[in-house]
């Protein structure tokens, strides 16, 4: 059963089928085919799948976000930032890296980020001396904070997965997101200097920093909020998520920025969005579920440990793995493909569970980056009308700077654990 779906996965996506359908239809096609299990577990295990309380966070995280952002928040933070960074050399770069960091801890998606603060952020950053493709892939590199910072979509699908803490992952995931930030700002810095690109700021009052503070502070509230609350252990990260979508309803409407019907029609998109992500979901259990009962996690967990009993030789092994796979498969099929063959793997090398959900997490997310995939440099590519291919040398030296995160936060394990420990009962 293994080998047909295999071939027909690979067949699925060489038709360039969407990879929730080609997972979905090749489990479908690997059950017919080998005929001892009834077709009608595909169904069960599909709904069963999606059966989870933890899993309502999805929609509802992506509906706080898109509400917090029609609300006019995304101007508020972009002004912040400028007032906190913009005396830097390469200014608006290191302003596009700051908002995106803020964004993050609002939309808990990539993609959301990279097209609300490259609409408003690629244009500044060619108006201030930025090459348009220098300009996308900066945003494009920063909108990956989106899924690291909490709250995240993509850890509350991970902890589905594996019955991690929701809320320690979105802890773990504080340090990892910092580092992945200053990492950014430092290859703006050079570009800056490479170009002759000026500060954007170059001078700043009190009063100014005073304003901006003021005015983003009901933004800055709402992840301290969710975070804090999930912690605590007042709330869970379900009823997080509607205290999240209530909280950014409540400030659009006050604002009066936002009206009833923009709300619903955010409703509405927020709803596909996550049904998109459930499609996928669905598809990709039953994916799993054949991998998992065929043990192909126990033979590659074999397999890897005769190859080597060094931790660090099997770390260095599935970066590989992780970079790999996320040139062809998007970050979130990527997940739930990868999940329940390497969480095995990496408990049998003695990982930290945390830190270890934050490797497999950035580095799926690194295939946003890399063609022929690269869904957020092709959304910013777009806002900067510039051709995707002309973006690609640009992005080298930049991916290559986020190689470097993704190997301290491989390596150091206190970058993702030092954090959740602070908050440990223990």
């Amino acid at each position: 059963m293994l080998i047909s779906l295999t071939l027909l996965l690979l067949l699925f996506i060489a038709l360039g089928m969407p990879i929730a359908f080609s997972m979905g239809l090749a489990a479908f096609g690997a059950l017919a085919l080998d005929g001892s299990i009834p077709l009608l577990v595909m169904p069960q295990k599909m709904y069963s799948s999606l059966d989870s309380f933890p899993l309502l966070a999805i929609p509802l995280f992506i509906l706080a976000g898109a509400v917090m952002n029609i609300s006019g928040i995304t101007g508020r933070l972009i002004d912040l930032s400028r007032i906190l960074v913009g005396r830097l050399r390469g200014g608006m770069g290191h302003v596009t890296i700051m908002t995106s960091f803020l964004f993050a801890t609002i939309s808990g998606s990539a993609a959301a980020s990279a097209a609300a603060v490259g609409s408003m952020m690629v244009p500044a950053m060619v108006e201030d001396g930025f090459r348009k493709e220098d300009a996308a892939v900066v945003n494009a590199s920063a909108a990956i904070l989106g899924p690291i910072l909490p709250p995240s979509v993509v850890m509350v699908i991970y902890a589905s997965m594996t019955g991690l803490s929701v809320g320690t992952l979105f802890l773990a995931g504080i340090f990892p997101g910092v580092l992945i930030a200053l990492v950014l700002m430092g290859a703006v810095f050079v570009l800056a200097h490479r170009d002759g690109i000026k500060k954007s700021v170059t001078a700043v009052s009190a009063r100014e920093i005073f304003d901006a503070i003021r005015r983003s502070i009901v933004a800055l509230l709402m992840p301290a909020i969710i975070v804090g609350g999930i912690i605590s252990g007042v709330v869970t990260a379900t009823e997080a998520g509607v205290i999240a979508v209530l909280y950014g309803a409540a400030f659009a409407l006050l604002t009066r920025r936002s009206t009833l019907g923009q709300l619903a029609s955010n409703m509405t998109q927020a709803a596909i969005t996550s049904s998109s992500i459930m499609i996928i979901m669905g598809g990709a259990s039953v994916f799993g579920w054949i991998i998992a009962r065929e043990g192909v996690p126990v033979m590659i967990v074999t397999a890897m440990q005769a190859f080597t009993a060094d931790p660090l030789i099997a770390m260095a092994a599935i970066l590989v793995i992780l970079l790999v796979i996320g040139i062809f498969i998007e970050p979130i099929p990527a997940l739930i493909m990868l999940v329940p063959v390497l969480q095995p793997l990496g408990m049998s090398y003695g990982f930290d569970p945390y830190q270890f959900a934050m490797v497999i997490i950035f580095g799926v997310l690194m295939g946003s980056l890399t063609p022929p995939v690269a869904v957020l440099l092709l959304i910013t590519c777009k806002i900067a009308g510039v051709d995707q291919n002309k973006a690609n040398r640009p992005l080298l030296p930049v991916f290559g700077a986020l190689i470097g995160a993704l190997v301290i936060i491989a390596f150091v394990p206190g970058v993702s654990t030092l954090i959740p420990a602070l908050f440990s009962p223990s």
